[in-house]
């Protein structure tokens, strides 16, 4: 196996959000995501919204998140980079936390 420093990284979040959130609202937190890429190394990402299908909202392990990021990187250092980079936690702390449902978010970091 190839290792991720050569191979590269993705990282992928998902999150649901408050019931009041608009979709203004989600759609500025696909804009300010998208923005790190000229600046925060990101080689491509993609921004999803749930379908709300009943089978989502209804599975036996729990209702679907409501939005999904995945960024990909060159290596890790360039992931780590992104990480603490001022401007992914502006967008962190501006326009995700406060749309965000406290303790819905999970995320992974995987090779490619």
């Amino acid at each position: 196996m190839m290792s991720a420093a050569s191979r590269g990284l993705r990282h992928v979040v998902m999150i649901g959000v408050k019931e009041s959130t608009s979709t203004e609202q989600i759609l500025a937190v696909k804009e300010g995501l998208a923005a790190l890429k000229d600046t925060c190394g990101i080689l491509d990402f993609e921004f999803g919204m749930d379908l709300k299908l009943p089978s989502g909202q209804s599975h036996p392990a729990g209702k679907n998140r409501t939005c999904t990021w995945f960024a990909d990187f060159p290596s890790v250092e360039a992931y780590e980079a992104y990480a603490a980079h001022p401007e992914h936690v502006k967008v962190i702390n501006d326009l995700i936390k406060p749309i965000m449902e406290p303790g819905t978010r999970a995320a992974i970091q995987y090779e490619r």
